[in-house]
């Protein structure tokens, strides 16, 4: 196992924007006023995918990114149960008050881990932004669950998984353990 004390993003994959694509197309679609602006949407898959760590899931206390964010509880759980509902997120339990989250990796993953195992455990899409965004006749592509294509993501994918971006100040020292 590879292992390293410096600060390393995740690996961000073009559902990060396609979320908020998708939003903003059904709000406008069922004539909805728009709640893009609060950004909780993006707010919540950048918490998400910030404490990613290794394949696994993330814990979300609903309360505490609240008070953060400036925003009810309840819009939270909106945020949420609306990523899940379009499998940007996958839910493995709510206990009081703190979800237990898996990120699709068409929105993040962690370096060094294989995107491969957490597409299959929840069978996720991957979901990607049409070339042109919002402009396109259809911004927002979903590609159903396909071993062969999450393996084609992991091939493509290949170096930032072995050789992420460091973003320590002080260079990066990386050692198998």
């Amino acid at each position: 196992m590879t292992s390293c004390t410096c600060d390393f993003g995740t690996i961000c994959g073009p559902a990060m924007m396609a979320a908020g694509f998708l939003s903003r197309i059904q709000e406008r679609e069922t004539g909805k006023k728009s709640r893009s602006d609060d950004g909780t949407t993006r707010n919540v898959l950048d918490i998400l995918s910030g404490r990613l760590k290794g394949s696994g899931p993330v814990l979300f206390d609903f309360a505490h990114w609240a008070d953060e964010l400036n925003v009810t509880v309840a819009r939270l759980r909106e945020v949420v149960t609306w990523l899940v509902g379009h499998q940007f997120l996958a839910l493995e339990g709510d206990v009081n008050g703190v979800a237990r989250l898996w990120v699709n990796p068409s929105v993040a993953f962690s370096p060094w881990t294989d995107p491969r195992i957490t597409a299959a455990r929840y069978r996720f899409p991957y979901i990607m932004t049409a070339e042109g965004g919002m402009t396109a006749e259809q911004p927002v592509i979903v590609h159903p669950y396909d071993a062969a294509g999450w393996n084609e993501v992991y091939q493509q994918s290949l170096s930032l998984i072995h050789d992420p971006v460091c973003f320590s100040s002080g260079g990066c020292s990386v050692h198998d353990s």
